[in-house]
């Protein structure tokens, strides 16, 4: 009698290669503008939305990324670049991680079928939709601590092999993550004859002090004309780019508009009468804007999403219950959503977010206590059911084979047992080392001794560089080294331990010079202390006249109001060094100030390089629109300008288009332009589709 082949599971460390753009430098410029994420502060609409449901929506909020540099020096020259690969595979499932892109598992292929359960993007490609600006889309991204995108989107984890009791492969990712000073652990495990990938999370506080923390797993999938979300609820937190978030009924939703016309019933399904439409979200490519939907799973239910296709086989995510939240978030079908698509991969590379959090909503921090420790289960992979139940009009029905069909595949019990297994047989045992990210637990814990709680995590001390070595040196011996004025600081410190420290190294003399009084400005400005701030920046100046301090002390004079001095500030700044970072600030703040033509002398006195970036042209292009430079305005707009760093939800270039074009037409007719002219001719034109990045 021959034997049955048992499959087995295997961890493999290698390589993953794909066209990718350059990261480009960190931006030395600490954030004292207080990035933000758009979700914090939508409105909410109180009549469908509880004070309960809302009791920590916009709670929590941070002053900022700081201490993180921002990402924003990448390009769009892609050339290959072979990235560090973890993947876990058995006879059924193929998981590729890469611990370099924040442990993100990129992609999930469904061995019996040949299938890529996952939308893997073709390419690598950064763009500005994260606190620290830069982010790629595809495959699952691991959120942790500030409501937007991970510090560590796109950068390196610490990765450990290891393994549970029975032999099977355990790949373990971490990171401390500095803001809300927590260490957090992705371990993924993939049993011999499991036809699901697992994944542990557990989150410790390092800190004595309660916490404000947030967590989503955020699931890219292919987004196709027959594809269908599903998720186990009738009722959603709705919200639009643009509105409040507000709650209704799913899978169909009622809008109310003004009017009705023939092509939005055509594109969008079905119209009602009395000027609404009845769009059904589960079918993402009737939606015609970028959209947020925050399902409300009812208490008890198992919480899982699903997206299957017109066969009825998918992608299904499941969880133990900590994981309450499931949201769906679509680009829609505007040719802003569209446009937005093709810049982050490539034409035809379509696809939507299904997300797991904590929270019921992307609005919500959750409160954590000192010491404490939080820790879920996740299960990944394929699911199928009858395609004319899934696809049918009883919704109830519809989720309800889902559930079925998940629960025979993997079941509820399962996933809670692998949960219970993972805490017992891997919390005590580190694992061996393949990658290394920063050493900043290893500087927090040189502060804080034994009121520093690492998880029982492994950091090595060969993790520490150049950014975390001035930082050891200002605890071990009281003083920051002190750099040069032109050389770029390499990274900052926040918290009232830090701030006291640096300020009795100050007192004392070991850091009086002019770094260690720019780093107390930027601690103090952090923390709210603006006056403070604002002598230390002036301190450091006195000290040495640098760049920086005089770029900081700029920033903090816009912000209470004084932009022509905060303008001087900065082209003193910019003129001492050309550093594009600080010219775009310099540029901003000028035509801010009203400064047009100056604006337009300093991008001319600036470096090639410098002014070759899209950032700074669109500047130069708003000051030529306002001295009625049109021609030459036109012609930068022509030339295939691209915004390589456009926010989600910024419109900069569509709305400079429109305002070129509006005073081309006013001056042809011979009226003067105003606000009223404006609107009728954004009604009357179509911009050019890749200067169109609108959301709604």
């Amino acid at each position: 009698m021959k034997e049955e082949c048992k499959t087995v599971s295997t961890l493999t460390f290698t390589s993953y290669e794909m066209p990718s753009a350059s990261l480009g430098k960190l931006n030395p410029l600490p954030d004292l503008r207080r990035t933000a994420d758009q979700h914090v502060s939508i409105p909410i609409d109180e009549a469908t939305i509880t004070k309960e449901e809302a009791r920590y929506m916009g709670w929590g909020r941070v002053n900022g990324i700081l201490p993180y540099l921002l990402q924003d020096g990448y390009n769009r020259k892609k050339k290959p670049h072979a990235w560090k690969a973890a993947v876990l595979e058995n006879n059924f499932i193929c998981a590729t991680f890469l611990p370099e892109l924040g442990g993100r598992l990129w992609s999930l292929i469904d061995k019996t079928t040949g299938r890529e359960l996952l939308h893997r993007n073709p390419v690598f490609q950064p763009c500005n939709l994260a606190l620290r600006n830069a982010w790629v889309s595809g495959g699952v991204e691991w959120n942790i601590g500030i409501i937007g995108h991970s510090p560590f989107t796109v950068d390196r984890m610490f990765t450990e092999q290891l393994a549970l009791d029975d032999g099977t492969p355990v790949l373990r990712m971490f990171q401390y993550e500095r803001v809300r000073r927590l260490i957090y652990r992705v371990e993924a495990m993939l049993p011999d004859d499991s036809r699901y990938l697992f994944v542990r999370v557990r989150i410790d506080n390092s800190s004595d002090m309660g916490t404000a923390f947030y967590w989503w797993s955020n699931i890219a999938v292919d987004e196709r004309d027959d594809t269908r979300v599903l998720v186990p609820s009738h009722k959603s937190y709705r919200w639009g780019y643009g509105g409040k978030l507000t709650k209704v009924s799913i899978p169909y939703m009622t809008v109310s508009i003004p009017y009705m016309t023939v092509q939005a019933d055509q594109v969008y399904g079905g119209a009602g009468k009395c000027g609404t439409l009845h769009w059904d979200i589960s079918r993402t490519t009737q939606l015609p804007q970028a959209m947020d939907f925050f399902f409300d799973i009812p208490q008890g239910q198992r919480r899982w999403i699903s997206a299957v296709d017109g066969d009825g086989y998918g992608f299904v995510q499941t969880s133990t219950d900590v994981l309450q939240g499931r949201k769906l978030f679509v680009w829609g079908m505007g040719s802003g959503g569209r446009n937005w698509q093709t810049f982050l991969a490539q034409p035809g590379c379509a696809y939507m977010e299904l997300q797991a959090g904590l929270a019921r909503t992307q609005l919500e921090h959750l409160p954590m206590k000192g010491g404490a420790v939080i820790s879920w289960m996740e299960a990944y992979g394929p699911i199928a059911a009858e395609a004319n139940i899934v696809h049918g009009e009883d919704w109830a029905a519809a989720i309800g084979a889902i559930e079925k069909a998940l629960e025979c595949a993997c079941p509820r019990a399962w996933v809670e047992q692998m949960h219970q297994r993972a805490k017992l047989e891997l919390d005590d045992r580190t694992g061996r080392t393949k990658t290394v990210g920063a050493g900043w637990a290893l500087v927090q814990k040189e502060l804080l001794g034994d009121k520093f709680r690492d998880g029982g995590l492994y950091f090595p001390s060969y993790s520490i560089g150049h950014r975390e070595r001035p930082w050891l040196q200002l605890i071990r011996e009281g003083a920051l080294p002190c750099p040069g004025v032109l050389e770029e600081p390499g990274s900052y410190q926040i918290g009232s331990e830090w701030e006291q420290l640096l300020a009795d190294s100050i007192r004392q003399g070991g850091s009086r010079h002019w770094y260690g009084y720019y780093q107390y400005g930027v601690t103090s400005a952090y923390a709210g202390k603006l006056e403070e701030a604002e002598d230390a920046f002036d301190q450091s100046i006195q000290c040495a006249v640098n760049p920086w301090a005089l770029r900081c002390k700029a920033v903090l004079q816009d912000m209470e109001g004084n932009t022509e001095e905060a303008a001087e500030l900065l082209v003193q700044a910019v003129t001492m060094l050309p550093e594009h970072n600080i010219a775009k600030e310099a540029l901003r703040t000028l035509h801010k100030a009203g400064k047009n033509q100056e604006v337009i002398n300093l991008y001319a006195r600036l470096p090639k390089s410098v002014r070759a970036l899209g950032r700074l042209k669109v500047l130069l292009i708003e000051a030529l629109l306002d001295t009625k430079d049109i021609d030459r305005a036109e012609r930068m707009l022509n030339s295939n300008i691209v915004l390589t760093d456009v926010r989600e939800g910024e419109v900069k270039l569509t709305d400079l288009w429109f305002r070129m074009v509006a005073i081309k037409r006013s001056q042809e007719r011979g009226v003067e332009l105003d606000d009223t002219l404006l609107e009728q001719f954004k009604k009357e034109c179509i911009p050019p589709a890749h200067l169109d990045f609108r959301m709604h």
